[in-house]
């Protein structure tokens, strides 16, 4: 089991290897999360009218 030391030091680590991003990078963090944001509704409103259409029948 881990105890609070390693754990504290495993996020000393973590932290020490982290930057704040650049703009490039953040832009295309934000274009891919609206990206999959659109592909999940898209899907999911294809799967509504199929369903929609089927109870129609």
């Amino acid at each position: 089991m881990v105890n609070l030391r390693e754990i504290l030091a495993m996020w000393k680590k973590i932290i020490r290897l982290s930057r704040k991003p650049d703009r490039e990078e953040y832009v295309l963090s934000i274009k891919i999360s609206f990206l999959a944001f659109f592909l999940v509704g898209s899907i999911a409103y294809l799967v509504k009218l199929v369903a929609y259409l089927v109870s129609r029948i």
